[in-house]
């Protein structure tokens, strides 16, 4: 597994820039030097072959500004450790089935609303392309390949029944944009290894997923909102029937394996290393090389 050190990976960080979507061009060198240090120096799992990553982060709706830190980050995050390599865009081509094929997983990196359907063309081109992409993404899990999404990857096709499904919620709205209580669900499952067993506090926005999505008994939730340490007035900000609020899980669709975190809206999310590991642990579960049980946990209420 390659290692690189600081230097060089901060000139490869400046490098590439190029290479990577205009958007994600724009990342300050005082914010690459925040990402480069606080990458973790390994992997967990060792990768069974070489993996390729599509970061797909085009938006049809709210375009968070942590994008390019967001794609950056997650391209860093592979070289460092070897763990995978990237391509990122926003062309709604790559997710052609023969351009998928190339990839081992993909990764929905902030994306909103209907981004697959193209700009240009009549409505009843546009509706068949995007019906033809979706097809693709859908048979590219199912078959055996990898999803991961990170905060609005979920307020994304929010009317697609089996996009749902594939990502695990639908985003309803964000009560939460302050310092939470975060409570660590599953202490000993790899994806989780990198909080210590412990529950923890961070700040960021924080998601409400539709009710009949996001079910602790579709998935296997890691990460809750702990609501029982929350002031009254900050608990009741959240309205899901249930009064569970997860964010993050893992899960399976058909052969393929999927990972979901909605933390990702501020650009510090991604400088944040046990985050970094999370979501480093999350994507070689979906690649298919870090051994994860994603059978879903049995609702204990501690969360609440």
């Amino acid at each position: 597994m390659r290692r690189l050190s600081l230097p060089i990976l901060f000139a490869l960080a400046m490098s590439v820039a190029a290479f990577l979507p205009d958007a994600s061009a724009q990342v300050k060198e005082t914010d690459l030097s925040k990402i480069v240090k606080a990458l973790p120096s390994e992997a967990p799992a060792k990768p069974k072959k070489a993996r390729n990553v599509l970061v797909y982060s085009k938006t049809a709706g709210f375009r968070h500004s942590s994008i390019p830190v967001g794609v950056r980050a997650i391209t860093l995050l592979g070289d460092k450790t070897g763990a995978f390599t990237v391509t990122a865009t926003e062309d709604e081509s790559a997710l052609e089935p023969e351009m998928l094929a190339k990839f081992d997983a993909v990764f929905m990196l902030n994306t909103t609303e209907n981004c697959f359907r193209p700009k240009t063309g009549t409505k009843e081109e546009q509706d068949k392309r995007e019906e033809e992409l979706k097809k693709s993404l859908v048979d590219f899990v199912s078959g055996g390949k990898g999803l991961i999404g990170v905060h609005a990857a979920t307020d994304t096709y929010k009317s697609w029944k089996e996009y749902n499904q594939m990502m695990g919620g639908a985003f309803v709205s964000h009560p939460w944009h302050q310092k939470v209580p975060v409570k660590n669900l599953d202490p000993k499952n790899p994806v989780n290894a990198a909080f210590g067993g412990k529950d923890f506090e961070i700040a960021d926005e924080i998601y409400m997923f539709r009710d009949d999505t996001a079910l602790p008994t579709d998935r296997r939730f890691l990460l809750t909102l702990d609501t029982s340490k929350m002031s009254k007035m900050d608990a009741d900000k959240g309205k899901r029937k249930d009064g569970t609020y997860p964010i993050s899980w893992v899960s399976t669709y058909g052969k393929g394996r999927t990972f979901y975190c909605s933390l990702g809206h501020r650009e510090e999310i991604y400088w944040n290393p046990a985050i970094l590991k999370h979501y480093l642990a999350g994507i070689q579960y979906a690649l298919g090389d870090l051994e994860v049980d994603a059978t879903p946990l049995k609702p204990t209420g501690g969360e609440k």
